[in-house]
């Protein structure tokens, strides 16, 4: 009797041990199929498409001088530019794309200092929705080049005459 004992107790245990691991491998298993199906079709077809979008944030600054212009070019984003009582200039620029995380990488911010500071957005990104959106915060006085964007622009705590150089390019 102590021996049937031992063996069913033996038998409960495997059975045990084998649902525990059937429901692990069951796990792993539906862990694995999700992004070979999403990297299978994420290009193919637009309802699989994340609705949140990954990002990253960047922030530099630039000391302006004087009688130096600020010019901005981006097609892929918003831009807001928020006066302040400092004599240098604040970029954050909030990187967004949505099929991949890799994507990020795609995109970028650079600047050029030839003639005052010239922000422009660069995409290589499969991405057709990825973008950048800049805050930049601005010394009152700023002078603007040429501002370029698709997208919104907002000014906030700014003279109204700064609209004077502002081009919007149209949807198309």
């Amino acid at each position: 009797m102590n021996m049937e004992v031992k063996m069913k107790a033996l038998t409960l245990l495997i059975i045990l041990l084998v649902c525990l691991n059937l429901t692990a491998l069951s796990n792993t298993s539906s862990i694995n199929r999700v992004p070979k199906i999403t990297n299978q079709f994420s290009n193919k077809l637009s309802f699989i498409e994340r609705n949140k979008p990954y990002t990253k944030n960047i922030c530099t600054n630039y000391a302006i001088k004087p009688g130096e212009k600020l010019s901005v070019y981006n097609v892929n984003g918003s831009i807001k530019f928020i006066g302040w009582n400092k004599n240098y200039i604040k970029i954050t620029a909030i990187k967004r794309t949505y099929h991949n995380c890799n994507y990020l990488n795609d995109i970028h911010m650079t600047l050029n200092t030839f003639n005052g500071l010239n922000i422009r957005t660069v995409s290589t990104s499969k991405d057709c929705r990825a973008r950048i959106d800049y805050v930049i915060n601005v010394p009152k006085d700023t002078l603007f080049g040429e501002v370029y964007s698709k997208e919104k622009i907002k000014f906030k705590n700014l003279p109204n005459d700064i609209m004077n150089n502002i081009l919007v390019l149209s949807n198309r």
